[in-house]
């Protein structure tokens, strides 16, 4: 299995790198027909062994469930009741699989499939290498050695912005918060030479995601990681924060620096993209126009505020506006309302608190990967209030079911072994009486 999970990583990253669909027909691509397999295993293996893991994170999958199910009949509902004009009933039904489908099986096959540490290292090995390669040949693209197609901006507010190789610079930016992390801890877990690697691929996806000028992404650092570095500040030391910011700053200041050599205009478009919209005034400036979407999103749905519970309906917001939402939470109530926002917000949440848990229970081996979780799942919450999401996706899923399945094993493992001490002390009890 752990080969299969290899071949999905690779077929995912490779058509993001190479810039291609590599689609198959309607729906389905090569990465889903490697997906389609390797849940079709997992079926049989569990109908044979039996479903050991059954009991592990219920409110995880009760979360999944509720928003599959709750756009699904929203879904069908805008197909045979409600009939918005200009409603694409084949993209949206692609795009329900896709987007909620397809999630839930790169998070729970990964889930189920992990059955050691080793199968969790070695798959968190090759995720976080294909992330960091793809890193390294963005910025060989920007500076010309390469040519696999990475885009930089042209013209207007998007002018000179790296976007990297996961679709608009926000959305890589939003990936790379969420990694990050994760690809420090390989880096302090790693020896030799191939420690090299890992902190230069950290250092390039570092430098990446300041070229990108997100600054949605900016405030994700600050905020997201600051909120769970105070989570973990136990193992988390104000010193040792410090250390790793100044070194990450540092590192992306002179590759920055190396690349604007190289390409001048790259520089100048993070200083200008700063200084200039930030130090503006105007809030709707600031915010590159997001406030009025926003507002005028609002108050669509004020128009018609049953839509705050129910939504209008799977996505039918593309059949309203023009611009998108340039927030997740938002799309998720003006489509699905407060249900399918709730059960969104509850999958970060149990996230969230699952590898919190298992900070305090993991073997200090197993620790900077359950706070890598923390520092990428928060940093992912800030922000996504700023951007939409859909080729970072695939990645997120199958990094948090990955590591959720480690984090559940440590609390289940810990779990067993305190409820085995009791047993143990009253037998001994026992045997002294006898004596």
């Amino acid at each position: 299995m752990r080969w299969l999970f290899i071949l999905l990583i690779g077929v995912l990253a490779s058509g993001d790198i190479l810039g291609k669909d590599m689609s198959l027909g309607p729906g389905l691509s090569p990465k889903n027909a490697v997906l389609y397999l390797i849940a079709l295993a997992m079926f049989f293996r569990l109908s044979l062994t039996g479903n050991q893991q059954r009991g592990r994170l219920p409110m995880l999958q009760a979360a999944f469930a509720v928003w599959i199910a709750y756009a699904t009949l929203s879904f069908v509902t805008c197909c045979l009741i409600v009939h918005y004009t200009s409603y694409d009933i084949k993209d949206s039904g692609i795009l329900l699989k896709a987007q909620l489908y397809d999630a839930a099986l790169f998070c729970f096959t990964v889930f189920y499939a992990v059955e050691n540490e080793a199968d969790f290292r070695v798959l968190t090995k090759v995720l976080v290498a294909a992330i960091g390669l793809s890193s390294v040949l963005t910025l060989t693209d920007v500076v010309g050695v390469t040519h696999l197609g990475a885009k930089v901006g042209i013209t207007g507010a998007e002018a000179d912005r790296v976007f990297g190789m996961f679709g608009h610079a926000n959305e890589t930016g939003a990936l790379l918060v969420c990694v990050l992390p994760v690809m420090g801890a390989v880096a302090m877990a790693s020896r030799g030479a191939a420690r090299l690697w890992w902190y230069a691929c950290a250092f390039t996806t570092v430098t990446v995601l300041v070229l990108t000028v997100s600054r949605g992404s900016y405030v994700a650092v600050v905020l997201g990681y600051g909120a769970a570095a105070f989570m973990c500040r136990r193992y988390l030391p104000l010193s040792k924060v410090a250390a790793w910011m100044a070194m990450c700053v540092t590192g992306a200041i002179v590759l920055v620096a190396l690349v604007s050599a190289v390409v001048p205009n790259v520089g100048e478009a993070v200083v200008g993209r700063m200084l200039g919209q930030s130090g503006a005034i105007d809030i709707t400036e600031v915010s590159s126009g997001r406030t009025n979407i926003w507002a005028n999103t609002i108050d669509h749905m004020t128009d018609e505020p049953l839509t705050f519970l129910t939504g209008f309906g799977w996505n039918v917001y593309d059949t309203r506006f023009v611009y998108a939402t340039h927030n997740y939470y938002l799309d998720l109530l003006f489509n699905l309302g407060l249900i399918g926002l709730l059960a969104f917000v509850a999958i970060l949440f149990q996230a969230v608190k699952t590898a919190r848990a298992a900070v305090d229970l993991a073997s200090e081996e197993m620790r900077p990967y359950m706070i890598a979780l923390v520092l990428g799942m928060m940093g992912l919450a800030v922000n996504i209030l700023f951007t939409n999401l859909s080729k970072a996706w695939p990645y997120i899923w199958l990094y948090m079911g990955l590591t959720l399945s480690a984090a559940a094993k440590i609390i289940a493992d810990t779990a067993r072994r305190r409820e085995a001490v009791p047993a143990l002390t009253v037998a001994s009890t026992v045997v002294r009486g006898a004596r």
